[in-house]
């Protein structure tokens, strides 16, 4: 058998990224309306939010905690905030 090992590897883990509920699979969008998000929390129409098609929305106040956090922690891995590690 003469099959790509790391290739299908590399693709089994590439699929659940894509379906984790992880923050790079959201995308910030205006709510349309009023609702409640996965969170918990209220979502008033006009809030930016973020939207995932299979695990819903973070409210506002949830949603730029969170884009916060990842902007650190980016900054960290590039080396340009220094890290407690």
């Amino acid at each position: 058998m003469n099959y790509d090992v790391e290739g299908e590897v590399y693709n089994r883990i590439n699929r659940q990224l894509k379906a984790a509920n992880r923050f790079d699979n959201y995308r910030e969008i205006t709510a349309k309306f009023a609702s409640t998000g996965a969170c918990g929390h209220p979502i008033k129409k006009g809030d930016v939010i973020g939207w995932n098609k299979r695990y819903g929305c973070q409210c506002s106040d949830c949603w730029s905690r969170w884009v916060a956090e990842n902007r650190e922690a980016e900054l960290i891995e590039v080396g340009l905030v220094p890290s407690c590690w």
